[in-house]
């Protein structure tokens, strides 16, 4: 799941719609995907998924699905944009998409194989616009400025997986790291990644534990969904000369 390379970082809209292999979920009628990362070791991949016919069949890979656009109904239960779904292994699904079409980002820990067959009914769907924000703790005892915050979908022994979100003119001067795996997709706004440049809406990054990222700074405010293997912690640093959020910003906003 973890074993993968880093991506730091990629917009999901400059890559290709690809045609899903056959025997894996969205395969059945015209859906497509676009491929962010892949374990090649135990197959697992995180791609985002446009269904566009039902899909029904038992899902072999635990998955962590997230809709971004559309709707539809599963398993009898409607699902609507920023819904979280956990899809234990072994789940059978009966995924049929509205008149809007759906778009998903898919985590799936494992090669992502869908056949027909017999599975229970597992799936837990998270209303995350219900849920209330909290302030953000990936800080440890450094405090954050404020309008850094968190919703947290999923706490276990493999997973962290929460939504984080920042206010307009949000900002954290230093550079920092992480002692866990991190993997984000912007939902939507932006964020200034140090030198890196400015993730926006569709934007995905995948890091191993110790890569350090920043300064951040976020000019109209921004939300991402992220999966760790742990709740995490910060080490923090000061950038480079000529690394500071506001230079950077300077550069990178110019448009």
């Amino acid at each position: 799941m973890w074993n993968r390379p880093d991506v730091d970082f990629v917009h999901s809209g400059d890559l290709p719609w690809e045609r899903p292999n056959d025997g894996e979920f969205g395969f059945a009628g015209g859906g497509r995907k676009r491929l962010l990362s892949r374990d090649p070791g135990d197959g697992a991949e995180t791609a985002v998924h446009r269904v566009v016919d039902p899909q029904v069949g038992v899902l072999a890979a635990e998955a962590d699905l997230y809709v971004l656009s559309g709707g539809g109904v599963l398993n009898g239960r409607p699902i609507d944009v920023n819904h979280y779904l956990h899809v234990p292994a072994g789940t059978a699904l009966d995924l049929r998409p509205g008149v809007r079409g759906l778009v998903l980002y898919c985590g799936f820990w494992s090669t992502p194989a869908f056949a027909a067959g017999d599975g229970q009914d597992v799936v837990t769907v998270t209303d995350t616009e219900r849920l209330d924000w909290t302030p953000a703790t990936w800080s440890g005892d450094v405090e954050l400025k404020p309008g850094a915050m968190l919703k947290t979908l999923r706490a276990d022994d493999r997973a962290y997986i929460y939504l984080a979100a920042m206010m307009p003119g949000w900002r954290s001067e230093s550079e920092e790291a992480h002692p866990v795996y991190e993997e984000s997709f912007k939902v939507y706004g932006d964020v200034l990644m140090g030198a890196r440049g400015v993730m926006r809406e569709g934007a995905y990054f995948f890091r191993s534990p110790g890569v350090f990222h920043g300064p951040l700074y976020s000019r109209g405010g921004t939300m991402s969904f992220i999966r760790s293997d742990a709740a995490t912690t910060t080490e923090y640093r000061d950038p480079a000369p000529g690394g500071a959020w506001h230079e950077l910003a300077r550069q990178a906003y110019v448009d």
